[in-house]
C-alpha cells in the first residue's frame, strides 16, 4: 500500500513538473509576437493623403523691356537748360525749366495775362524761344508736347502759351510764327503741388517732330 501511495505522488510530481514549462513557452510566444508587431509598425514616415497640401515653389515674373522699348528708350537725347533742339521745321532753345505758383510775362507794367496754378496745385514751367525754319507759317500749339514723368510712371502733359507783346500771353490755336522769326512759347504742365514738394524721381519727355529729348529734374 505504502509502495502505490509513493508511485501515485510520484507520478503526479512528474504531470505537475512537465506542464509548467508547457505554458511558459506560450505566455513567452505570445510576448514576441507582440513585440514584433509593435517594431513592424512605422513610427516616422510621412503619410501623404490625397487632402495633404504640397508645397510648390513659384517663380516671380521680371519685367522687362520690350525690344521696341529698348530701342526707343535708346534713341532719347539728353538735353539741359540752355541747349537747341535743331530739327527741319524748328530751332528750339531751352531758356529755363522751373516749379511756378504763378506764371507771369516778361513785362507786367500794364495790363497782363497770368497762369496762376490753383489750390493744391503747381507748375512746370519751361520758358523757350520758337525759330520756324519752314517757308510757312507754323501755329504755335503744333511746334513739340512735353510730358513730365513723376516717381516713375505718373504723366502730366503740356500745354503752349506763346507770348504776346500787348496782352503778354495768348492762345497757341490762334497764335502762328512767321517763317524765320523768333518767338518766345512757355509751356506749363500742370501737377498736384506734391511733385514740387517731393524729392521723388522727375523728369520731362521733348517730343519734337518724332524725335525725343529728356530733361532730369532731379
Amino acid at each position: 500500500m505504502k509502495k502505490k501511495l509513493l508511485f501515485t505522488t510520484l507520478s503526479l510530481c512528474l504531470l505537475c513538473s512537465c506542464g509548467t514549462p508547457a505554458n511558459n513557452a506560450t505566455a513567452s510566444n505570445a510576448n514576441s509576437d507582440s513585440t514584433n508587431e509593435v517594431t513592424d509598425s512605422p513610427s516616422n514616415t510621412p503619410v501623404v493623403t490625397e487632402d495633404t497640401e504640397i508645397p510648390v515653389e513659384t517663380e516671380v515674373p521680371v519685367e522687362t523691356e520690350t525690344p521696341a522699348e529698348t530701342e526707343e528708350n535708346a534713341n532719347i537725347k539728353t538735353i539741359s537748360i540752355g541747349d537747341i533742339i535743331t530739327t527741319d521745321k524748328f530751332e528750339i532753345t531751352i531758356n529755363n525749366i522751373e516749379f511756378s505758383y504763378d506764371v507771369l510775362p516778361n513785362d507786367t507794367s500794364a495790363f497782363y495775362m497770368h497762369y496762376p496754378a490753383d489750390s493744391g496745385k503747381v507748375y512746370i514751367h519751361i520758358d523757350t524761344d520758337v525759330k520756324n525754319l519752314q517757308k510757312q507759317n507754323i501755329v504755335c500749339d503744333s511746334i513739340m508736347n512735353v510730358t513730365a514723368d513723376y516717381d516713375n510712371g505718373y504723366t502730366y502733359t503740356s500745354q503752349a502759351i506763346p507770348e504776346d507783346a500787348s496782352l503778354g500771353f495768348n492762345y497757341a490755336n490762334i497764335t502762328s510764327i512767321d517763317p524765320l522769326e523768333t518767338l518766345g512759347v512757355r509751356y506749363l504742365i500742370d501737377a498736384p503741388q506734391e511733385v514740387d514738394e517731393s524729392d521723388k524721381p522727375l523728369f520731362l519727355i521733348f517730343d519734337v517732330d518724332g524725335n525725343k529729348y529728356q530733361y532730369t529734374m532731379r
